[in-house]
């Protein structure tokens, strides 16, 4: 009967290593994935705020462009005041009316001349505008 204990705790003591190997291996395996994780929603992180940071740069370009655009169609429009002057001797001011989306009622992205007609200040396009016959 003791030789069969004492061989009982031999097959005991031959698993043991094993599976203490095993279960270190686990983890260890766990922590390296849980690392690497970590590490995953880092990069992901980062990746995003380049990502939000870009279009926030892209949008403030497109602002300036915009801006510019608007500004050298002003002067554009401003150049043709003298000339419309003495073409018209009604004409009070000049200014540039850009695009707003909705064309069907406000036309957009043109001159848009002041000029008196019964001594009332009015507005029309550029394009609107002709000559009275004679």
């Amino acid at each position: 009967m003791e030789n069969k204990t004492i061989s009982y705790l031999i097959d005991k003591n031959k698993l043991v290593l094993p599976i203490c190997i095993l279960l270190g291996c686990i983890i260890i395996g766990g922590f390296i994935y849980a690392s690497q994780v970590s590490k995953q929603k880092s990069i992901e992180k980062q990746q995003q705020i380049d990502l939000q940071a870009k279009m926030q740069a892209d949008q403030a370009k497109a602002e300036k462009d915009n801006a510019d655009a608007i500004f050298n169609n002003n002067l554009k429009c401003q150049t043709l005041l003298k000339d419309l002057k003495q073409r018209w001797n009604n004409v009070v001011g000049i200014y540039y009316q850009p695009a707003t989306g909705n064309e069907f009622f406000n036309k957009g992205n043109t001159c848009i001349v002041k000029f008196t007609k019964n001594g009332v200040v009015e507005e029309a396009p550029i394009e609107d505008m002709q000559d009275n016959p004679k």
